[in-house]
């Protein structure tokens, strides 16, 4: 099987690394570290889409005890302000979307993939709460679409061996980056034979994640995770789209070094 690694298979990589080590953003390392796994996704070949697909992918990420990180999450260094505050800028990618991925994208030609430069916060509440936020910009046709998030995440340990990580979150696109990926121009109409579309700027979509992790040891660690996401606006309205909700699962087996 041929597997393509595309911007929503990125996400569900960035949830799994998440869920497993934490966001190299969410929280600042005490000392050097990383963690290299395998992750098994199960989801769609694009937002939008009614076709299931799988992937096997490895995972690696890095940080270092001043605050630089790299990894699924891209490479970019984080501050620390007090006790609860954590922000700071990353460089991440775009895998963009291939016009081949379906016979739904035909005529709408490939979206390239792309820099993102972005920045990020993380305000600790308390009790495992913590609000977070993201801008990343670079995206879609030219380069000019630009996403925001903000989520509420919550995380606990279940024991001595368990850990339960949950969050919601809401994600705020540009007129540039819908149009990309859910627009029709009049020469994408042409060659698809859908009617032409232009999208607003709002919100894309929301999505709720929940994972549970074992420690099998100090080093190894297993994961478990479902992400459901639900299209929202001139998004979910786009003639290429499918599917409205989709949900994605993983399973990612984690070493720590």
């Amino acid at each position: 099987m041929y597997f393509r690694v595309s911007a929503l298979s990125l996400s569900a990589l960035a949830a799994a690394s998440a869920a497993c080590m934490g966001a190299a953003h969410a929280q600042q390392a005490p000392k050097d570290g990383g963690r290299v796994g395998l992750v098994a996704l199960g989801g769609y070949e694009y937002q939008g889409s009614d076709e299931t697909r799988t992937l096997v992918l490895p995972t690696l990420d890095y940080t270092w005890a001043n605050g630089w990180f790299a990894g699924v999450n891209g490479v970019g260094r984080q501050w620390k302000s007090g006790d609860n505050l954590q922000y700071g800028l990353k460089l991440g990618y775009d895998m963009g979307r291939e016009e081949g991925r379906s016979t739904a994208l035909r005529g709408l030609g490939n979206v390239d993939a792309s820099a993102e430069l972005g920045g990020f916060a993380r305000y600790a509440l308390g009790n495992g709460l913590a609000v977070k936020t993201s801008l990343r910009a670079g995206s879609g046709v030219d380069s000019k679409g630009a996403l925001w998030d903000l989520g509420l995440e919550y995380g606990q340990a279940l024991g001595a061996s368990w850990r339960l990580g949950s969050e919601l979150t809401a994600t705020y696109a540009n007129a540039d980056y819908l149009q990309s990926y859910f627009g029709v121009t009049a020469k994408q109409a042409q060659a698809s034979g859908y009617a032409v579309y232009t999208p607003s700027a709002g919100l894309r979509d929301v999505s709720a994640r929940v994972s549970l992790t074992y420690l099998i040891s100090p080093q190894w660690s297993l994961t478990g995770g479902l992400r459901h996401t639900q299209l929202l606006g001139d998004a979910k309205d786009g003639p290429m789209v499918r599917k409205t909700s989709a949900n994605t699962a993983l399973l990612a087996l984690n070493y720590a070094f």
